[in-house]
């Protein structure tokens, strides 16, 4: 039996956005005060951004730090 390693699933912005509950604007500013950087996530040869699952915690932390202040 091979060791086959399952893909991690991307999701787009507009899946993110539901899965977090948060509004389009929130994940934005977060890319603007540059507490996510773009080049840390993947980019779809149509310019689409796709986040990985591992990403999802990233946001979320972002999140919290920016909710905190």
């Amino acid at each position: 039996m091979q060791n086959q390693t399952i893909p991690e699933r991307l999701y787009t912005v507009s899946e993110v956005l539901r899965l977090l509950n948060i509004p389009r604007h929130r994940l934005v500013y977060l890319f603007d005060c540059r507490k996510l950087r773009v080049e840390e996530f993947p980019i779809l040869p149509n310019g689409h951004k796709v986040f990985r699952e591992s990403d999802l915690e990233k946001i979320k932390k972002a999140l919290f730090e920016v909710s905190s202040k």
